[in-house]
């Protein structure tokens, strides 16, 4: 069994080779490791593999490398971003500085289809990232994450705080959801331009593959075509760690 883990701002994700194959997928906050996977992975088979792709700082990953090593008596290996892997070239001028959650999402959505796509992934940021038909990443944007937008608002006004908003439509009647449906909005508005941009550049099909923990949120708003791939990062992951591609 190899086991695959993705390490976001503000989760941990997991799946073994079998959970992927049937869109299983499991999570914890990772702002507590390795306390919040301790008990969920002492009940797991000793893998024979660990790879493990990571936003975070290097005394998060250190301490979750230190509890690998002392229960399972392996080294796990850490994904890299690269120029060229599995038909996507790099677009960054300085390669390394892509996000390798960023990258992996890449590979994996070129693994689906070979159209020109917009990869978008929310999570506490939400980036969005054009590729053309031939796998060239043309480039991306950083947006703060639908929390944390309304987070910063909070933090830098003096808006009251309210627990809970709804999104009914573009026109809130409270505070909350003013906010909620703001952060809403601003998002799809962006990605519904860059998808527009990149149809317009390709003169053809343009595919919207959407991930991370806001995905469902986000996607129930988009005016685009798209499709929600929640493991796509942990499937890049897995086609850097040398497995075979998955028809999804």
């Amino acid at each position: 069994m190899k086991l695959y883990v993705d390490i976001g701002n503000s989760a941990i994700k997991w799946a073994t080779e079998d959970d992927l194959q049937v869109d299983i997928l499991h999570q914890a906050e990772s702002s507590n490791l390795p306390a919040a996977i301790e008990h969920a992975w002492l009940k797991l088979k000793k893998p024979e593999a660990v790879y493990i792709a990571s936003v975070r700082q290097q005394d998060i990953d250190a301490k979750l490398l230190s509890w690998i090593e002392r229960h399972w008596q392996i080294i796990p290996l850490f994904a890299e971003t690269r120029q060229l892997e599995h038909g996507v070239t790099n677009g960054y001028k300085k390669p390394g500085q892509l996000g390798v959650d960023r990258w992996l999402a890449l590979i994996a959505a070129r693994a689906l289809s070979k159209l020109p796509q917009i990869v978008v992934d929310c999570g506490s940021a939400t980036t969005i990232d054009a590729m053309d038909g031939e796998g060239r990443h043309i480039g991306g944007i950083i947006l703060p994450g639908l929390r944390v937008f309304a987070h910063c608002l909070r933090q830098n006004t003096d808006i009251p705080h309210y627990e809970t908003g709804e999104i009914g439509d573009c026109f809130a009647t409270d505070t909350a959801s003013g906010i909620l449906t703001g952060a809403i909005v601003a998002q799809c508005a962006t990605v519904e331009k860059l998808y527009q941009t990149l149809q317009a550049r390709e003169m053809g099909d343009v595919i919207c593959v959407v991930t991370g923990g806001d995905a469902e949120l986000l996607a129930r708003h988009l005016e685009v075509s798209h499709r929600v791939v929640h493991d796509l990062v942990l499937n890049g992951l897995r086609l850097q760690s040398g497995q075979s591609e998955r028809t999804v």
